[in-house]
């Protein structure tokens, strides 16, 4: 899961902030993965993320689960690590045969295998980013617009949203809203967004 390794204001201080999950069939599998992958959505579903794939197009539960099979893809991001512990064992208990890949703080991570008695086997680990970084964005910015790996959370809405947070025409949960919207992976976290706008549009 390459396009949530860059994602930044995640701290070691504050552990089970956020957990992204990603389950995928392999390509050729995917005619026959197609009643797991219902299963899988199913069982996501089941314990409430705070973001699904296609839920910021506004797809309902029915879409959402049909997306995941067309596409082979299941992602989704929880705030609550017990959640994820949750649905990790129930989906390895079903034995469906679906790779299934957890992207958040290694000791997060390490916390969810251990209470499954599993063992992580791979890590993806970014490098950062080289070059002209004088021109990216200020670092809360960033911490915003890294959470989606496609690039769709623009930064000058962002500051439009920060703007209009400040002359009280928005909501920080309003614009979180607004900018997880591009990001069909669904990989967006639309509460920590909000507490970062609402940090932002105060001290700015």
């Amino acid at each position: 899961m390459t396009h949530t390794l860059n994602r930044r204001g995640l701290s070691e201080d504050r552990t089970h902030d956020e957990i992204v999950i990603l389950c995928m069939a392999q390509q050729k599998q995917k005619t026959q993965k197609q009643e797991a992958l219902k299963e899988i959505t199913r069982t996501i579903l089941k314990y409430k993320p705070d973001n699904i794939m296609s839920a910021p197009l506004g797809a309902n539960e029915e879409a959402i689960i049909a997306m995941s099979v067309g596409a082979g893809i299941i992602t989704a991001v929880f705030n609550n690590n017990e959640d994820v512990r949750n649905v990790v064992a129930e989906i390895k208990s079903k034995k469906l045969g679906v790779s299934m890949v957890l992207s958040g703080l290694f000791e997060d991570v390490r916390g969810i295998c251990a209470a499954n008695n599993m063992q992580e086997h791979t890590y993806h680990i970014s490098l950062g980013i080289f070059g002209r970084t004088d021109k990216l964005p200020d670092d809360k910015t960033m911490e915003i617009t890294t959470q989606c790996g496609h690039a769709l959370i623009s930064p000058h809405l962002v500051n439009d949203i920060v703007k209009k947070i400040k002359k009280g025409k928005m909501t920080g949960a309003e614009g979180a809203r607004l900018l997880i919207k591009p990001c069909v992976c669904g990989v967006g976290n639309p509460k920590r967004i909000e507490t970062i706008l609402d940090e932002m549009a105060k001290s700015e």
